[in-house]
């Protein structure tokens, strides 16, 4: 009996034993388990802002981020409509528009305060014209609509904390749509009343200067020239009033948002 009685002590014991081991296991391994969220979470605070947009650009600095704007201004046409007047002097009087309303909606990315990447939509306005005979019996409309896209570098200067100036270069796809309206004309019927469209892609460069009205809010003004859009006329191939082949220059005042 004495025997039985040893090991029922023992067995006792030993369930008694285990279950305090039970117990600190559980206890240590709650404590690891916080500590491990807490390391977890403290590292992620740290390492967070270490994969921002700017952590990936080696050269970014207080200036880099990606920006949004609009711009509004006149767009003027140097050589517009003035090849076919040239060829047609002769023949009628020609009015034509030097100068219309033009809208530029831009995004870019600011590399540093010295260089950043821009895209850019801009609408560059109607410009039209008209033909009159002699007689006055005879006219000719056009109505155009002149758009494009593009990409381009800009080059930043700043002058002192609110002022810098700019510089750009770039590509622009453009597309000119003219429509046509003919007052008893002698031209064939297949060519009354009739569309025409002209795609092609230019150079373009420009200046300007903008004032950081916050570190977010800027204001800007430029000039921009865009080179050869439209067709150059041909008087083998057409004898309608056309656009032409012409230098644009835009003038836009904007303003920018900083992200």
């Amino acid at each position: 009996m004495s025997t039985l009685l040893h090991i029922t002590i023992l067995i006792s014991i030993s369930q008694n034993i285990c279950s305090e081991i039970s117990f600190f296991k559980k206890y240590l391994l709650g404590i690891s388990m916080k500590k491990a969220v807490l390391a977890v979470t403290l590292s992620s605070s740290f390492i967070a802002p270490a994969f921002s947009a700017d952590s990936l650009n080696p050269f970014a600095d207080e200036k880099s981020g990606f920006y949004l704007g609009l711009g509004a201004g006149a767009a003027d046409y140097n050589d517009s409509y003035s090849e076919f007047t040239k060829e047609q002097t002769t023949y009628g009087s020609y009015e034509y528009t030097t100068r219309d309303g033009a809208v530029n909606l831009f995004a870019g990315y600011r590399v540093n305060k010295y260089f950043g990447l821009e895209i850019n939509y801009t609408d560059l306005g109607s410009p039209d014209a008209e033909w009159k005979s002699p007689s006055g019996s005879e006219r000719d409309d056009i109505e155009n609509e002149i758009k494009g896209y593009g990409i381009k570098a800009v080059g930043f200067y700043p002058i002192n904390k609110n002022i810098e100036l700019k510089a750009t270069a770039g590509v622009m796809k453009w597309e000119v749509e003219e429509d046509y309206s003919f007052t008893n004309s002698v031209i064939p019927s297949e060519n009354k009343n009739n569309s025409h469209s002209e795609k092609g892609t230019s150079l373009t460069f420009g200046f300007g200067a903008n004032y950081n009205l916050t570190e977010n809010v800027a204001f800007g003004l430029q000039w921009e020239r865009i080179n050869d859009v439209g067709e150059k006329y041909d008087e083998n191939k057409t004898d309608t009033l056309r656009f032409g082949e012409s230098d644009i220059d835009l003038y836009t005042l904007s303003v920018q948002y900083k992200f």
